[in-house]
């Protein structure tokens, strides 16, 4: 059965980014530069709401930095979005012969080691730079990516960038029901890309975050366990140039014990430990107007965790 068709207020953030993307494509790159810091500041005084919940975040995470400090993170926070936005229309021009161009990688061995074990791989990433330049360069270059989304309450958009995603060769997995399809791409080799810094409404376990309990979503570790697919965290960076680096980190090894809750926990600490340590290197390069330490554990569940420390 079809969808409904999509409202013409549907269209209004479609017809923007495009517009967007097509300047952002055409002009020259001070041009461009000029654009971003545009966007970002246009974003920055009119999501008022938003800065100050990144604000809150980027002090709980860093209680010792000076407000300047946190300000000026903040505000790259914002920059990164507006980067992230304009970006996404460039990967459609992403080929094998000119990815060079777009993006780099550093520590590939990590990943191709993984992959070539032939159990597929669970591919850990983070609202972090561009991931999504780096998933679609990935299947550009052949490998079986299939990336878990959350589906967006725009049908238009959702549709538009699913499809511009897809261009690329990589397959997109939505939420809603997506254990059973993540399965069956990892026993066919395929690689799972699993976003694990967000906060999660379900299917989720507390884990320590900067400090402090955050709800995880335990897929990745889950995924690992069912299957036996190593799990490769990465992130990327942007350079001066306009590039980005992808940074393929070491395996995310443990010993199973037995207690599948307790491995599930281990496993997605251990992410979480990943990501805090490379979102601590570049902190302006991070979404923090997300709500990451929304859900909290009850008396009970931090009496089952240890205590609030």
């Amino acid at each position: 059965m079809k969808g409904k068709r999509p409202g013409i207020v549907e269209y209004v953030p479609w017809f923007i980014l495009s517009a967007i993307g097509i300047y952002a494509r055409h002009a020259p790159r001070f041009m461009r530069y000029w654009g971003y810091g545009s966007l970002t500041t246009l974003a920055y005084f009119l999501w008022r709401s938003r800065l100050k919940m990144a604000l809150e975040h980027i002090r709980l995470a860093f209680p010792n930095e000076p407000e300047p400090k946190l300000l000026k993170i903040a505000r790259g926070s914002y920059a990164n979005i507006s980067r992230l936005a304009t970006e996404f229309f460039h990967m459609r021009y992403i080929t094998k012969e000119n990815m060079g161009q777009y993006v780099t990688f550093t520590g590939f061995e990590n990943f191709e080691r993984a992959f070539d074990r032939g159990n597929g791989v669970v591919l850990v990433w983070a609202h972090f730079d561009n991931f999504e330049m780096v998933h679609y360069a990935l299947a550009v270059l052949g490998y079986p990516v299939h990336t878990l989304i959350r589906k967006v309450d725009n049908q238009l958009l959702d549709e538009k960038t699913d499809k511009m995603r897809e261009e690329s060769g990589q397959k997109i997995i939505k939420r809603e029901g997506a254990a059973g399809e993540m399965i069956r791409r990892l026993r066919e080799g395929g690689v799972v890309a699993i976003a694990a810094d967000q906060n999660a409404l379900f299917n989720s376990v507390f884990v320590k975050f900067f400090g402090k309990w955050a709800s995880t979503i335990k897929s990745p570790a889950v995924m690992h366990l069912r299957t036996g697919a190593p799990i490769i965290p990465y992130y990327s960076v942007n350079e001066k140039d306009g590039r980005h680096t992808a940074v393929f980190l070491p395996e995310i090894k443990t010993e199973p014990t037995g207690d599948v809750k307790a491995d599930v926990a281990r496993i997605t600490q251990k992410i979480a430990d990943v990501q805090a340590d490379f979102i601590a290197t570049r902190p302006d390069l991070w979404l923090w107007i997300h709500r990451r330490w929304k859900i909290q554990p009850n008396e009970k569940e931090l009496a089952e965790l240890g205590g609030p420390t």
